[in-house]
Formats: structure tokens, C-alpha cells, sequence
């Protein structure tokens, strides 16, 4: 879930990007990817562009020259260092990739089995969830084999569970 304040930038930004065409889109959604994925491997990142002891002016500096200025996701950059509010820059991305999804008309789908499924089981599930979503369908595949068989599908708010596991729960709770 998002805060207010990771939505509002993400809008803007995702405008800002829909303005100039899909492949600005494109690369600010993996410009901003790879900057949140910087940010989250080096934690001490954050902290130094986020220092008070150090001026806004020095940390702008310092994200000039480790992300460069050119693109939209180095501007949104400088604007969160500007503005104290780098660590939202995670949550921002992960929103940008939310409305890029429902702009290309796509869902992510978690699909949880206890084994793998096949490649023809994988491509019936996805043509099914595709008519049902009426969007094009991404499946993303989880082994956890205490579900003991059955599926679990997930998208969005929405949590299918087709579990071995869960339907032997729900016998266990009407026969207590």
C-alpha cells in the first residue's frame, strides 16, 4: 500500500512521462526501477542524501554525480533530496509500475501451487484468468509445498485459495 505522499509523485511523474510518449514511459519506469533498487541494496544511501548536517545543495550535487541528470527519474531525484523525501522513492517506483500495468492493461498474477505446473497447465491458467480479468495476464510462479496441492492465485485485493491446505482447514473448522 502506498502513503499519500509516494501517490502524488508517482502521478505526477507517470503524467509528466505519458506526455512525452511510450518510450520516455519505458525508461523512466526502468530508470526509476534501477534507482530504487540502488537505494534498497545501499541503505546508507538514503541516509547520506537525507543528512541535515550536510546542505541541499552538497546532496544535490552528490545524486548529480552518482545518478547523472538526464531523464525524468534523475529530476524526480533531485525533487525528493530537494524536498527531504528520498525514502519514499521505493514506494514511488513500485506506484509508477502499478499505473504502468493498468496503462498497458496488464495484471501481475501470483499463481502458488505445491509443485511446478507445466508449461500447457501455466498457458490454460493464463488464457483463463485473461478472460476473466479482461486483461493481458503476467504470471508469476510460487513453489510452497505445504498448500499440499490445489492452487492459490493472487491479484490485486483479490486471493483465490484452491488449497489442499485451506480446504483442510475448512473441514476441520465444520467438524469442530
Amino acid at each position: 500500500m502506498s502513503s499519500e505522499v509516494s501517490a502524488v509523485y508517482s502521478e505526477a511523474l507517470f503524467s509528466l512521462a505519458n506526455e512525452q510518449g511510450d518510450t520516455v514511459l519505458q525508461e523512466t519506469r526502468s530508470d526509476l526501477r534501477q534507482c530504487a533498487m540502488l537505494f534498497s541494496l545501499n541503505p546508507d544511501l538514503e541516509r547520506l542524501l537525507s543528512l541535515p548536517t550536510i546542505s541541499v545543495e552538497e546532496r544535490l550535487q552528490i545524486t548529480e554525480k552518482i545518478f547523472g541528470s538526464d531523464g525524468l527519474a534523475s529530476r524526480l531525484l533531485f525533487l525528493l533530496v530537494d524536498h527531504e523525501r528520498v525514502s519514499y522513492l521505493g514506494e514511488i517506483a513500485d506506484d509508477f509500475d502499478r499505473k504502468m500495468l493498468e496503462y498497458q492493461n496488464t495484471a501481475d498474477v501470483t499463481v502458488t501451487t505445491a509443485v511446478s505446473i507445466n508449461p500447457e497447465q501455466k498457458e490454460k491458467l493464463r488464457k483463463a484468468l485473461e478472460k476473466k480479468l479482461n486483461r493481458t495476464v503476467r504470471i508469476n510462479e510460487r513453489i510452497d509445498r505445504s498448500i499440499l496441492g490445489g492452487v492459490i492465485v493472487q491479484y490485486g485485493d483479490t486471493r483465490i485459495d484452491n488449497s489442499v491446505r485451506n480446504r483442510l482447514d475448512t473441514l476441520k473448522e465444520r467438524l469442530s
